[in-house]
């Protein structure tokens, strides 16, 4: 989100100063544990100490972790994707995924993950045929803002819980993951193929990070779309999404990228069958050009969630290469390029924007080795202690 995004927010003073005269209606901390998610580590949300029961009884061999697990049932290193946030910007990825098919070499991922645009991303490049190619496009060059979210006027602010109300959003989720799309999902996990969906938990201030293979396994349709509105809820502008009595938040909230299977209670076995790759598509741009804000409310609320977003991404992605190295994997990363004018609002959903991102990401995927190494330093890190970090 850039520094002109979300006019919305001036309506923010508004609303506190209306606070007062509603009635939130009071709620009782959840205590239901999650029958699909876990931390990112792979333990209990509600016991952080204790492994996951998901994966009781699945991960046997010492050392191993969900990665090494699954390099012996699928018999080969593995191919991942992590997709990231960016609202209107992950027609990039879109795009991406498309002229990578189309350069030939565009591998079947063992495992998917994605946070918020990326979570409504990774169920069709997870299936991968070029008609879930076709839907991505559609996705993200044909809607507009009104296919996403609707005002609410100034009197239903006095009790809402966001800016917007997603129910356009949760229409179009329903439209593009049907039944049989969930059919198509739970066939992959017999092929003990994964997809992970991020989400921030407000009321216990964590990542819970969904399995949605196994969610589409059991049949639960209407689960696997609340999963998705969650992590694609942008804290304030939309509502947070309720299941089994917790209130969840865009996943970039807390953390922009999942890398799932990097957990486990110690480092993990040597690969069995050499380097995998981490494929990182990163839906937003790294750095914005700097200016002077005007000293209101809209801007410096907008600009702010955008810098806390973006270091958000940055953690994540410095966090995902060591992740790699420790996993004995090799990292590529890629972005929207510098000279690529998507705009400063991420929520516009913008048809000219979201063309020109999606051409950018076609472009760049048809090309040889687009690839990036190693993640961006943003300069939280010194220069010298990065190269270290960095170095074989």
């Amino acid at each position: 989100m850039g520094p002109r995004s979300l006019g919305v927010f001036q309506a923010l003073l508004a609303l506190s100063l209306l606070a007062a005269c509603g009635s939130p209606t009071e709620r009782t901390l959840s205590l239901h544990a999650p029958l699909y998610a876990t931390l990112p580590n792979g333990t209990e949300p509600l016991d952080p100490a204790k492994p996951s029961s998901i994966y009781a009884g699945v991960i046997t061999v010492p050392g191993d972790n969900m990665i090494r697990y699954l390099e012996r049932k699928r018999g080969h290193a593995l191919n991942l994707l992590s997709l990231s946030g960016g609202g209107q910007n992950g027609a990039f990825g879109a795009g991406f995924l498309k002229g990578w098919r189309e350069r030939g070499n565009r591998p079947q991922f063992d495992i998917v993950g994605g946070v918020s645009t990326g979570a409504l991303l990774a169920t069709h490049a997870f299936l991968g045929t070029p008609a879930d190619d076709a839907t991505l496009e559609e996705m993200y060059t044909q809607v507009t803002n009104a296919d996403i979210y609707t005002d609410r006027g100034i009197l239903s602010l006095l009790s809402a819980d966001s800016l917007k109300d997603t129910t356009p959003l949760r229409a179009m989720i329903a439209k593009y993951v049907t039944a049989e799309t969930l059919k198509r999902v739970a066939a992959a996990y017999d092929e003990n193929r994964m997809l992970f969906v991020g989400t921030t938990n407000i009321d216990y201030g964590q990542t819970w990070v969904w399995n949605m293979t196994m969610i589409a396994k059991a049949g639960k349709l209407e689960l696997y779309r609340d999963v998705l509105l969650a992590s694609a809820s942008f804290p304030i502008v939309f509502p947070p999404v309720e299941i089994d009595g917790h209130l969840f938040v865009d996943g970039a909230a807390r953390s922009n990228l999942v890398i799932p299977g990097m957990g486990g209670q110690g480092k993990p076995n040597p690969p069995l069958y050499g380097p995998g790759n981490l494929y990182l598509i990163d839906n937003g741009k790294v750095t914005q050009p700097p200016q002077a804000l005007v000293r209101a409310l809209g801007e410096i609320a907008a600009t702010t969630i955008s810098v806390m977003m973006e270091q958000s991404m940055q953690t994540a992605l410095t966090r995902s290469y060591f992740g790699t190295r420790v996993l004995g994997y090799s990292f590529n990363m890629i972005g929207i390029p510098e000279n690529v004018d998507v705009g400063m609002d991420v929520l516009a959903f913008d048809q000219t924007q979201m063309r020109r991102a999606f051409a950018a990401g076609h472009t760049l995927g048809a090309q040889d080795s687009p690839w990036q190494a190693t993640p961006t330093n943003s300069g939280d890190i010194p220069s010298w202690v990065f190269k270290e970090m960095m170095a074989p």
